[in-house]
């Protein structure tokens, strides 16, 4: 049974694996404050030690903030677990909460599988699959600065997964930091993975026409994601010209017809309006045709 035990705080400790809740400074101040006025509303949870010493499984920035105001000591929830039953625990109350570090996650699921724990086991504690948990594992084996990256949330896993399309270590390292420091999207960076693809692949294709070693030029971040592949003519556009919208496979069909016999381009958008202008005549609240349009619908 769990037990009220007054512990000092210098006797309890860390564990140097254990995933813990990200707080933003509006959050700190709030439990800063709470503390301060109130006190310590939910006790702390520790197991006892052979040592003597205690080990946090819940309440890490409760026991850190007392400390920091003075506090020598703190009123915690005693409980006996192993270091498998401890970690299982402390995934479970801060993944609860929403807000985490996905390395704490990765180095937790490590070493919850060093000490037995099966795959299985750990899809009836995480909200996710199999495939998505050894995903997460290995992110704590990416070099050291996309580590630090995904630690401090400015990049997430979905950017990794996007950069793993790309041929090369080196190509989904170097896109991972132009991601860092451009402060990309995942979407953002899946435009340039697609653009840099598909420089790469036609500069095999040139080689490959001449009979010589490819020679793949030097990726410019900026400007591969500057344009977007439209998925109707196939052009690619500027990035901020090209939306995605919803739309049926009988209209896309369409679309796509009228873009392989007409083109894509304004003067085809003139003829297409002229068209049906002269065929239906203009709607109610039609909106005005460019000058050339109303042009061509006259002559017709």
């Amino acid at each position: 049974m769990p037990e009220l035990r007054t512990i000092p705080i210098d006797k309890i400790k860390i564990p140097d694996v254990r995933v813990s809740s990200i707080l933003n400074d509006e959050q700190k101040a709030f439990l800063s404050s709470t503390i301060r006025e109130i006190g310590v509303i939910q006790d702390p949870v520790v197991r006892a030690l052979p040592d003597g010493s205690y080990e946090v499984i819940a309440g890490k920035s409760r026991i850190q903030e007392l400390a920091a105001q003075g506090a020598a000591e703190v009123q915690c929830k005693v409980i006996e677990a192993d270091e498998k039953t401890s970690l299982l625990m402390n995934i479970v109350e801060n993944i609860a909460r929403g807000s985490y570090d996905y390395i704490s996650i990765s180095r937790a699921i490590r070493k919850l599988r060093e000490l037995g724990t099966s795959y299985e086991e750990l899809e009836k504690v995480f909200p996710w699959k199999k495939r998505w948990i050894e995903f997460i594992e290995q992110l704590q084996d990416l070099p050291d600065d996309v580590v630090e990256a995904l630690r401090t949330k400015k990049i997430t896993p979905t950017h990794v997964q996007v950069a793993l399309a790309l041929p090369t270590p080196y190509e989904v390292h170097d896109a991972l930091r132009s991601a860092v420091n451009l402060g990309w999207s995942s979407s953002v960076l899946k435009t340039f993975v697609e653009n840099r693809l598909e420089q790469i692949q036609r500069a095999k294709m040139e080689a490959a026409a001449k009979g010589v070693e490819p020679v793949i030029p030097k990726a410019n971040p900026q400007e591969l994601v500057q344009y977007k592949q439209c998925l109707v003519c196939g052009y690619k556009k500027p990035a901020d010209q090209v939306t995605v919208q919803l739309i049926c496979e009988d209209c896309l069909n369409i679309a796509r017809y009228v873009a392989a016999n007409l083109g894509s381009s304004p003067d085809t958008l003139n003829t297409i309006y002229a068209a049906l202008q002269a065929y239906f005549g203009p709607p109610q609240g039609y909106q005005r045709l460019p000058e050339k349009s109303r042009e061509v619908s006259s002559q017709g």
